[in-house]
């Protein structure tokens, strides 16, 4: 009787855990398409933080991606701008003000691989610094699927073969 509550307690706690978003702090220079900071894989959401306290160039940003939903918003006291890139370095989406001073875009991702988010003050609309600076912000950028998911973790498959080990063996206990 206990063996099964050693095994399942864990099964369980495994199960109840919540994906949580990856965190990332802007690094210098990753002031241009070129020199972007990468983030190497999220669950579906990150959430960076950068400044433009004392430093009016662009941010930008480099995560992978698969198809799609992708939206992404920047929260501060200042006047931010945000503009998505594909894996080519065209941009395909960019906002100013959509909730008052906070930029918001919404995109579909059709193709997979690394695409780049930037970040700079108004009114820099060539995306290479200048605008408004002197304060710091939040990027949170969300997806539909999150980059890998589509590929199980090695816990995971652990996890399923443990459990079916234990139904299995449940089943043989019983005959």
């Amino acid at each position: 009787m206990h063996w099964r509550v050693l095994f399942t307690f864990p099964v369980i706690l495994y199960c109840l855990q919540a994906a949580g978003a990856v965190i990332y702090n802007e690094t210098e220079p990753n002031n241009t398409w070129a020199t972007a900071n990468a983030i190497s894989g999220h669950d579906g959401t990150i959430l960076i933080y950068g400044s433009r306290v004392g430093d009016s160039s662009a941010d930008y940003f480099r995560f992978p991606a698969v198809p799609g939903l992708f939206t992404g918003t920047v929260c501060c006291s200042g006047d931010p701008m945000i503009a998505l890139f594909d894996p080519a370095g065209v941009m395909v989406a960019s906002n100013d003000d959509y909730y008052s001073l906070m930029p918001y875009i919404s995109y579909i991702i059709t193709v997979p691989g690394w695409w780049t988010v930037a970040v700079t003050g108004w009114p820099d609309w060539q995306w290479d610094g200048g605008g408004s600076e002197g304060w710091d912000y939040q990027a949170t950028l969300t997806f539909g699927s999150p980059a890998g998911g589509e590929i199980p973790e090695p816990g995971t498959w652990g996890m399923m073969a443990a459990g079916l080990a234990l139904l299995a063996g449940n089943r043989l206990r019983r005959r």
